[in-house]
């Protein structure tokens, strides 16, 4: 055994080789963080721009996926269409107690193997694209997907108009031929609530009900249905179109918190939403999701709340 004179001395390591050595761990340590603070992000999980986009419109992983009537006139190069109708059910006569317009359907079945048509399976990372105002429409098929066990579909910021406007080709004609995808994610109901759930606890605590209606529904101004106006008995008003700027493209962080504390909605609260039909309401909820809230979706909304005249509604402010 050496004595402690016989150790041998350390190797000294250069000034310049340590600097550079501290200044990598540096660097990997930002990474680090900025990969876990993107992680935490649920907005940037949610929200892809045109320009990431452009950058990734050739993985053969992303799926983009568009929502709107008029496909053949302009699309993505290389987008699927995707028919509300064949994602969602209309039943019974639009003047009688019965009628449900575009609701989920009771066979998720249907849905699923419409998706899977479009080329969406599980691992596919699947963009959302919507023509003009017609947002909705989107984020409709991203919450239908939610419900179905996929929670990482995203939305085009600003759908067609902002891919356009950032220089990105367009193409016309019909769908392309797609590889039927495999989506066996297992269902998730509780992303739907219905009457009797928000007629029980749509006033309780640590729940947030939200209209996403025109303000001029919420107050009764302008009637659901002959007879009947205003809104459901402890919700407030979040316009869906007040969370978007003109162009479409989704309001920054901070002033959406503020609309969505304006409203009463606190941090940990559920926030479940209506509107006319269930698609402006999702538009809500998925808002609320980019802000890290727990959201749920009254999918009957006021489209059967108001056919009900037993069901209580709220004229005024709120």
């Amino acid at each position: 055994m050496l004595s402690p004179k016989h150790v041998p001395p350390m190797p000294r390591v250069p000034a310049r080789t340590a600097f550079a050595a501290l200044l990598l761990a540096v660097v990997a340590l930002s990474a680090d963080a900025h990969q876990a603070a993107a992680q935490d992000d649920p907005r940037s999980r949610l929200v892809v721009d045109a320009a990431w986009l452009q950058a990734n419109l050739d993985d053969p992983n992303v799926l983009v996926l568009h929502v709107g009537q008029n496909y053949a006139e302009a699309h993505i190069p290389g987008a699927v269409p995707v028919d509300l109708g064949a994602i969602s059910v209309t039943t019974g006569d639009p003047d009688g107690p019965d009628y449900r317009r575009l609701e989920l359907p009771d066979d998720l079945g249907s849905a699923r193997s419409a998706f899977e048509a479009a080329g969406v399976s599980s691992g596919s990372t699947v963009v959302a694209v919507f023509e003009g105002s017609g947002v909705a429409n989107a984020t409709r098929a991203i919450w239908t997907l939610q419900v179905l066990g996929k929670d990482d579909a995203r939305l085009l910021d600003g759908g067609l108009d902002a891919w356009t406007a950032a220089g990105g080709a367009v193409a016309t004609g019909d769908a392309p031929l797609v590889e039927r995808g495999v989506l066996d994610t297992p269902d998730r109901l509780d992303r739907r609530v219905d009457r009797d759930f928000v007629l029980a606890e749509g006033d309780a605590p640590g729940i947030a009900l939200l209209d996403g209606r025109r303000p001029q529904h919420y107050t009764g101004e302008r009637e659901e249905r002959p007879g009947r106006a205003g809104h459901i008995p402890g919700a407030a008003s979040v316009p869906l179109l007040s969370l978007f700027t003109d162009d479409g493209r989704l309001r920054p962080e901070g002033e959406l918190r503020d609309l969505f504390t304006q409203a009463g909605v606190a941090e940990g609260d559920r926030v479940v939403t209506y509107c006319h039909i269930g698609f402006w309401a999702s538009g809500v909820a998925f808002v609320a999701r980019t802000l890290g809230f727990d959201a749920r979706l009254y999918d009957g909304s006021m489209n059967e709340w108001a056919l009900d005249p037993e069901l209580p509604l709220v004229a005024g402010g709120g």
